[in-house]
């Protein structure tokens, strides 16, 4: 099916996924992207959960406006045959596999935006919609920023398989649906799910290995996450992402944080935040920022591994090319 068409320009669809417990912080994020929305064109924003209480909805539902909607889709029935196998840890909750099954419940649309509900978005989306994919491209993304520390590259590299400049942060993705569907991204995500388990960006591992080859990159400032300075004017900042340990809600130091209270202040969650973070401890800030240390450590741990994804997948199709071989010639298979 063809998206919607508004003044000869589709439909923007946007898609969010959290949980009851992060709603008040995505809703910063949603208020900021329906702040910085195109007037001439219509947006449908979906949000993806599985918990999230009504007065919650009713609260986020209050933003909309004239050319953007909000609608709460549950994906219990989707999600609960993956939720006993998928690996959580940290600041990562289930949500955080919610994007996984875009393409299969919304086949209405063709093309998609997921974004995390850690950012802000201080420039139309619809410009980011509008980047053409071609029947090739499963997702356009910017690549990872972590990837500048050597052990978190090398992990990438050695034990996910893919060189960093091409690994992709999934917590924003234009997503090509249509390619989505015709090549079953979400079977081969249920299969290496059921192959490997990965420890360190989860999903995200996941996909770059599944989008390995299919990937576009896009400019940086469509995903400026917050574990460095980037060198991007302030008029061309397109969203600002609030990853890892880097938390605005948590630490008054935030890189960028200045956006997250501003769009912050414009919700009717305000008071609830600012609670929070009067009440988030230096020591349980001193706890959050190990976090990037234990995970650090962890990848020298994860590319020293004698199985790991890449040396295990390796030996695996070696073995299996051996005994097609043999098989071509009539042989008995030995390992």
């Amino acid at each position: 099916m063809q998206n919607s068409k508004i003044n000869q320009k589709p439909l923007v669809p946007v898609f969010f996924g959290f949980d009851e417990r992060f709603a008040k912080y995505a809703a910063v994020a949603i208020k900021s992207l329906i702040d910085n929305t195109a007037k001439n064109r219509q947006y449908k924003i979906h949000i993806l959960h599985t918990d999230i209480e009504e007065k919650t909805q009713a609260a986020i539902k209050a933003m909309e406006k004239a050319n953007v909607s909000i609608e709460f889709n549950d994906i219990s029935a989707s999600i609960c045959h993956l939720i006993e196998k998928l690996p959580v840890r940290d600041y990562y909750s289930v949500s955080t596999y919610f994007r996984i099954v875009i393409a299969k419940d919304f086949p209405q649309y063709n093309k998609a935006i997921y974004l995390d509900s850690d950012m802000v978005i201080l420039r139309d989306v619809g410009k980011l919609f509008d980047y053409p994919l071609s029947k090739n491209t499963y997702v356009a993304g910017v690549p990872e920023a972590m990837s500048f520390i050597k052990p978190i590259g090398d992990y990438f590299e050695f034990c996910v398989g893919v060189k960093p400049d091409h690994y992709f942060n999934a917590g924003m993705m234009l997503i090509n649906s249509e390619a989505w569907r015709n090549n079953d991204v979400l079977g081969q995500f249920i299969n290496l799910v059921h192959y490997y388990n990965f420890e360190i960006a989860q999903d995200q591992d996941y996909l770059n290995v599944i989008c390995k080859g299919h990937f576009k990159r896009l400019p940086r400032n469509w995903n400026m996450e917050c574990a460095r300075k980037w060198h991007v004017a302030k008029r061309d900042r397109g969203i600002i992402h609030y990853a890892f340990d880097a938390k605005p809600w948590h630490d008054i130091n935030c890189l960028y944080g200045e956006y997250f209270w501003k769009y912050a202040s414009k919700t009717s969650f305000f008071q609830e935040i600012k609670a929070a973070f009067a009440a988030f401890t230096p020591e349980q800030l001193a706890e959050e920022k190990q976090v990037g240390i234990r995970v650090t450590a962890q990848c020298i741990e994860e590319t020293k591994r004698p199985d790991n994804f890449l040396k295990r997948i390796t030996e695996d199709q070696r073995r299996e090319a051996k005994a097609r071989s043999y098989a071509r010639n009539g042989k008995k298979v030995i390992a």
